[in-house]
């Protein structure tokens, strides 16, 4: 075969902008560092969170211009070093301060650090940059914050590189495609005729459920449930929340319907991940509600995307439902994908002393709807 031939063929691993994306976020999650750049500008960047110390060390070492700390507008705005309300926000800080003390600027940390005296850029150069940063940074489940210097344009030896554009294409118009891997019956109490099918994003680092209960008719609107993954609820039966009810009296309902479908999504807190959502409860417990602990952390009140849900509606040849939900937005997100509302069903649960400033807050602040618990 001529090179020739060879170049017009598809690479063998696909397109190169989504490998370099998997590849950047796969570093990140190690505590690597990874180049940043859009063309014109470049940035050398870690992840606050996972950084590996001799990693940090060398950045410091390294004539990579000057040091910052790249931090949302929701998390310059918890700590207070910026009022405006979007854009990444630039921290300076000196070369001597430690990784646990930037943990801690950036909200994630254990050692105290004071929140002043630092230089702030609430429109850096390096913005679009560090978006992408952030978009690459939650994909992997961190914490969007990053410790970014300015490089020159040769790519740094040993360090993955991608094109800012890159990132927002794919967070654009990127689509979630999954694949069924696996499906069995699996009787559960509340529903004995069930089958469970397992889905897996592949771009992703999720994997998702679809609790399949009787036989659904297609014919007819099929009764869905679109429930996020949550350990503590679910499994542990934790008060803090009422997902474990929301749980079991969806398969519940669902079975009393005739049948219907569960979507077990895995968007554990909302979407930032299990560590986080647990950093956010030591927050809850330190006086914050659940949506202002969230954007301590740096990220938006709710990160969930349902695009995922509609694809593993599609997957399973579904196209119209009656959602049970209490959660407007869950609605919306379905018709923008596609997805035919013919009715909702609300899904009342009970709340307890332990978690009923939590729900006032959803319905409060997250818009959720009033008939969702009761006492």
């Amino acid at each position: 075969m001529t090179n020739d031939r060879l170049e017009e063929q598809d690479p063998i691993n696909g397109d190169p902008a989504a490998l370099a994306v998997d590849r950047a976020i796969g570093e990140l999650r190690r505590g690597r560092a990874i180049q940043i750049t859009d063309g014109t500008r470049t940035l050398l960047v870690g992840a606050v969170e996972t950084l590996q110390a001799p990693v940090f060390a060398r950045l410091l070492a390294a004539d990579s211009g000057a040091a910052t700390l790249l931090v949302t507008a929701e998390r310059a705005l918890a700590a207070g070093l910026s009022h405006q309300l979007s854009g990444p926000v630039a921290i300076a800080f000196p070369r001597d301060m430690s990784l646990d003390e930037l943990r801690s600027l950036a909200g994630v940390g254990s050692k105290p650090v004071a929140h002043s005296g630092f230089g702030v850029d609430r429109a850096p150069p390096c913005a679009p940059l560090a978006h992408a940063g952030f978009q690459l940074a939650k994909s992997g489940r961190l914490v969007p914050a990053l410790i970014g210097f300015e490089s020159g344009d040769a790519p740094a030896a040993g360090v993955v590189t991608i094109d800012a554009r890159d990132v927002e294409h794919r967070a654009r118009f990127g689509h979630y495609s999954v694949q069924l891997i696996s499906r069995a019956r699996v009787p559960l109490a509340d529903a004995v005729d069930c089958e469970i099918a397992l889905f897996r994003d592949e771009h992703g680092l999720a994997e998702h459920v679809a609790v399949i209960i009787g036989k659904p008719d297609q014919q007819t609107p099929v009764p869905v449930r679109l429930h996020s993954a949550c350990l503590t609820g679910d499994l542990l039966g934790s008060l803090r929340c009422d997902c474990g009810e929301q749980l079991r009296t969806a398969v519940q309902r669902i079975e009393a319907l005739g049948g219907g479908v569960l979507l077990y999504l895995d968007q554990e807190g909302r979407g930032i991940g299990l560590p986080n959502k647990l950093r956010a409860y030591v927050l809850q417990d330190e006086g914050l509600d659940t949506v202002d602990a969230d954007q301590h952390l740096g990220f938006l009140a709710d990160e969930r995307s349902y695009e995922v849900a509609a694809a593993l509606l599609t997957e399973l040849g579904i196209k119209r439902i009656r959602l049970l939900t209490n959660n407007p937005q869950k609605i919306n997100a379905l018709r923008d994908h596609g997805i035919e509302i013919a009715g909702r069903l609300p899904l009342v649960t009970t709340s307890n002393s332990h978690n009923e400033r939590y729900l006032r807050a959803k319905t409060e602040r997250a818009g959720h709807l009033a008939e969702e618990w009761s006492r």
